[in-house]
């Protein structure tokens, strides 16, 4: 039985990301091409990043496999959807994983995907392949976490149980399944350094209401320090990076991981540079300066509000003046500080909205990128409020990240807001500087005129 693997992202699609062309493999099929070749199975990776829709049918056409693997997430819903189509006429078996299938199993089948995975892929998506060898699409019982049709056409949900792979056990990613090539010389082309991403652990223990576990549940395994070496060593000499992206949820969870992974980089002579993601609670001055002697530039973590009282209503657990003393903590290490804020929080009120426009803009991080909240199926703060979802499309002809709630602000005001947040974190800057009055002025004025146009919508709310 021949399987291949694809993940429906065309950079050519995302303008956003064509401004910034900081592209990166997609891990989750390369560790599923890797775990199934250790057991033999005929298996190819179609990596979509730098190709086009019609390649890829174009491919399918010409190797005609049995199954096609689809990782599905909310931003590659639509481009899923059309390739169901196509394998549901052309008799190609459609396995769906990720967490948009994860969380929306009775709509895909309903759709015609054959099968859907809920939660880690590896051992399910072997199962299947071993099953579908043998039996048809319809025999799926015994398989947990595995969502199908049985013969009458009626959806069977099988048993949910957490992973106890050992991560360590694990293949390493299928890197030579794809053209590696390809994001390096992206990065090299466009910034001049050459970035790789890399995973330690799986999973995030932490309770955001916003945040997904419908992938790895509400758990965190970590890699060895050495396993984690031993992939390093590999890439270096077989792909000759200059800067690590670890793409962990929380990278700095454990001192003691860190010292000894700090330890090996040292003995084996290894030098890059990294940056990683956090919490500002899973950080302190200690942990921030192993994290500078092992080579860190950047730390992103959230802020996500400047109000206490929003922070408390996202399930953060993390307060305003922790936030703040490690921002400045890993300022005096030479780290950049890179915060991730959000607007439209259930909740929020113009206060909320100006404290964070103030917070932020004081603060004075090095980086931070805001988005507007959205209801994301799988998440605590989707059971809060899918009353107030407000949806005038059909299901397959929208993605998650386009809906909105009843009773929020209008998504004018909250552009609005993200545009003076970022007048006044250039004021802020330049005033600390003592640099450009005349700029300082006009970034003034525009701000006042942005302040007075929130206020007039103010007023206004959707529903």
């Amino acid at each position: 039985m021949k399987i291949i693997l694809t993940h429906l992202y065309f950079i050519e699609e995302d303008e956003l990301e064509k401004s910034i062309m900081k592209p990166y493999p997609p891990l989750g099929i390369l560790y599923l091409s890797a775990y199934l070749k250790k057991h033999s199975v005929d298996v190819e990776i179609f990596d979509s990043t730098f190709s086009t829709y019609a390649d890829l049918i174009s491919s399918l056409e010409e190797k005609k496999p049995d199954a096609v693997g689809i990782y599905c997430n909310m931003v590659t819903k639509l481009n899923v959807l059309k390739l169901i189509k196509y394998c549901n006429n052309s008799g190609i078996t459609t396995i769906l994983g990720g967490p948009d299938a994860s969380t929306q199993v009775d709509e895909f089948l309903n759709y015609g995907a054959d099968v859907v995975v809920s939660g880690e892929g590896e051992e399910a998506l072997l199962s299947i392949v071993a099953t579908l060898s043998q039996k048809n699409k319809h025999h799926l019982y015994d398989i947990s976490n595995v969502s199908y049709k049985d013969e009458s056409g009626n959806i069977r949900k099988n048993e949910k149980k957490q992973s106890k792979l050992v991560l360590d056990d694990l293949p390493y990613p299928d890197y030579a399944g794809i053209d590696f090539d390809k994001y390096l010389n992206t990065w090299e082309k466009h910034h001049g350094i050459r970035s790789i991403s890399l995973i330690t652990a799986r999973g995030c223990a932490f309770t955001c209401r916003w945040c997904s576990h419908s992938v790895f549940g509400w758990t965190h395994r970590r890699r060895n320090p050495k396993n984690v070496i031993s992939e390093l060593m590999e890439l270096i000499e077989r792909y000759k990076p200059t800067q690590i992206w670890f793409a962990d949820d929380v990278f700095s969870i454990s001192r003691n991981w860190l010292m000894k992974f700090n330890g090996l980089l040292k003995q084996n002579n290894i030098k890059i540079t990294f940056e990683c993601l956090s919490r500002a609670d899973s950080l302190d001055e200690d942990r921030i300066a192993i994290l500078k002697d092992m080579g860190c530039y950047r730390i992103w973590f959230g802020s996500e509000s400047g109000s206490q009282r929003i922070l408390d209503a996202m399930g953060r657990k993390v307060t305003k003046e922790e936030i703040t003393n490690i921002t400045k903590l890993c300022q005096k290490h030479g780290i950049e500080a890179g915060l991730f804020v959000m607007f439209g929080y259930p909740g929020e009120g113009i206060s909320d909205i100006y404290e964070t426009i103030n917070y932020i803009s004081n603060l004075q991080p090095d980086r931070y990128l805001t988005t507007i909240v959205y209801p994301l199926l799988g998440t605590l703060m989707y059971e809060d409020i899918k009353d107030k979802i407000i949806c005038n499309k059909d299901w397959d002809s929208y993605l998650q990240r386009e809906l909105d709630l009843k009773g929020r602000f209008t998504k004018e005001l909250y552009s609005l807001s993200i545009n003076k947040l970022g007048l006044d974190y250039r004021i802020k800057s330049l005033a600390k500087q003592g640099k450009d009055p005349l700029k300082r002025a006009y970034l003034t004025a525009k701000s006042i005129a942005t302040d007075i146009k929130i206020r007039r919508l103010s007023g206004m709310r959707t529903g």
